[in-house]
């Protein structure tokens, strides 16, 4: 099973019983010391759910993100593609061992393969969009 990361309850359901924190919880004290090179990390995740939408900044709702709600992946954690702009702007979490993971690969998101990003597609597919008859 992927880890998730920037999918907070504000920013939208995921299939039950899904944990989601709320990303109000979620702001650190203080940005990571290479927050730009998270940020670009996360912005170069492979996408497997394209969405063409605007999302409101919950922190800012004068801001938007566009295509916020689109969903990416390194192969082993899944995000929503506005994740990077909660982290380079409003200073939310990455998970520990999500941010090892990141520094350990020189803050390079690896290639995958076909087959390893169809997994990871059916997984974020199943993930966000559920339906009466798919729980």
């Amino acid at each position: 099973m992927m880890k998730l990361a920037g999918m907070f309850v504000e920013l939208g359901r995921l299939r039950p019983p899904t944990p989601q924190p709320s990303i109000l919880a979620g702001v650190a004290s203080a940005p990571l010391p290479d927050v730009d090179a998270v940020v670009a990390y996360l912005r170069g995740g492979h996408k497997l759910i394209a969405a063409m939408d605007l999302q409101d900044d919950v922190f800012d709702p004068a801001h938007q993100i566009l295509n916020g709600s689109s969903i990416l992946t390194d192969g082993d954690w899944l995000w929503r593609h506005d994740y990077a702009h909660y982290v380079g702007r409003h200073d939310v979490e990455v998970p520990p061992e999500f941010l090892d993971l990141i520094r350990s690969r020189d803050y390079a998101v690896p290639e995958l393969d076909d087959p390893t990003l169809d997994k990871c597609a059916a997984f974020a597919e199943d993930l966000v969009f559920f339906g009466p008859d798919r729980h």
